[in-house]
């Protein structure tokens, strides 16, 4: 058995997961050997071809490394080095000269965006000196693009919750539930990254199950409820608190809107059955025992008022055929609902038209 095998077989018994990272590193080094002598067999050639002129044996040198990558930083210094140690001018008008450079190079750019990537293009290149120049530079550029990027993401979110709201609209929303419980179903809908597929039923919102049953907010606990195969999961930490800064505002104008379109729809019909009913009532459509059902169509009932229309019916209706007859049904009225009236409703206050 061959050294080299064993030595896998070694491996293999020891567990060892080295290998592959003891191979990288030495083909690293092998690679850095050889861009070193690559450099140096340029250099010379430069010096060869212009011995008496370092300005053009320098620019020679610099024209014939610029594509050679500089791979790791060993070897990016190493190469930085020699491009100081064989410049014909002096090593910090050099390094002068090179920052000045990349100065005017920044100046020339407009955004903060494009600055950056010009710096990190050139810092993966640069020498440690020169980087140090620049890295206050490269975080000032990178801390305003981030805050940019995060504001153009917060308006992107804004835009698509307003969309996912917006679908949720005509669903009716129970009135008698207060605003908060309904901005709590959709937050905790929105944090399950369900809402884009949310419902409501008997006016509260939720989703439909992989069982097909339809499950409140407040009642779910995890989506896979809803997925058995769940390809996306809950929204991360970072989105999580996004939400909580941006959904709240939105969701709860949602609701408000909602349940205010809602009970004004509510209102109208209740307006329109308190008028059915005080033109039936009035036209003898309910007779006495059911006056009940015609009161209890107004939010405000009036008794005195309602009482009289009543009679008004039974007159209209032939039902109340005599004074006597009237005067009866007068009297039952008032002592069936005498906890509705007033002393200033006493019998003898009312007039009877007929």
């Amino acid at each position: 058995m061959n050294s080299d095998k064993l030595s896998k077989l070694q491996q293999i018994a020891s567990g060892s997961t080295y290998a592959a990272e003891n191979n990288y590193e030495a083909a690293n080094k092998i690679n850095t050997v050889k861009l070193k002598e690559k450099v140096n067999s340029i250099k010379a050639t430069a010096q060869a071809m212009y011995p008496k002129n370092s300005n053009k044996a320098f620019e020679t040198f610099v024209e014939q490394t610029k594509s050679i990558p500089l791979t790791n930083k060993e070897f990016k210094e190493w190469y930085w080095e020699q491009y100081l140690s064989f410049n014909p001018n002096d090593r910090q008008t050099v390094k002068d000269n090179l920052i000045k450079r990349t100065e005017d190079e920044l100046k020339l750019l407009q955004t903060p965006t494009e600055k950056e990537h010009f710096l990190r293009d050139k810092v993966s290149k640069w020498p440690n000196w020169l980087t140090n120049e620049f890295k206050d530079d490269l975080q000032s550029f990178s801390t305003r693009n981030a805050d940019t990027n995060l504001n153009k993401a917060k308006l992107v979110y804004k835009d698509n919750l307003y969309s996912r709201l917006n679908k949720l609209l005509d669903r009716e929303l129970d009135p008698d539930v207060g605003d908060t419980a309904h901005v709590d179903d959709l937050m905790k809908l929105e944090k399950m990254n369900l809402l884009d597929v949310a419902d409501a039923f008997n006016g509260r919102f939720g989703v439909v199950s992989k069982n097909g049953q339809f499950v409140p907010a407040f009642d779910l606990e995890d989506r896979s409820q809803v997925y058995s195969n769940d390809p996306y999961g809950t929204p991360s930490t970072n989105e999580q608190v996004m939400i909580d800064e941006l959904a709240p505002d939105f969701i709860s104008n949602f609701v408000k809107t909602n349940l205010t379109n809602n009970r004004n729809k509510i209102n109208l019909d209740n307006q329109a059955s308190e008028g059915f009913a005080s033109s039936v009532l009035e036209s003898g459509g309910f007779e006495q025992d059911k006056w009940k059902e015609a009161f209890s169509m107004f939010a405000k009932p009036d008794y005195s008022t309602l009482i009289k229309k009543g009679l008004v019916g039974e007159m209209n209706a032939g039902r109340a055929y005599s004074d006597e007859a009237l005067v009866k049904k007068l009297w039952m009225a008032m002592n069936e609902y005498k906890d509705f009236l007033g002393e200033d409703n006493a019998p003898n206050t009312w007039t009877i038209n007929y």
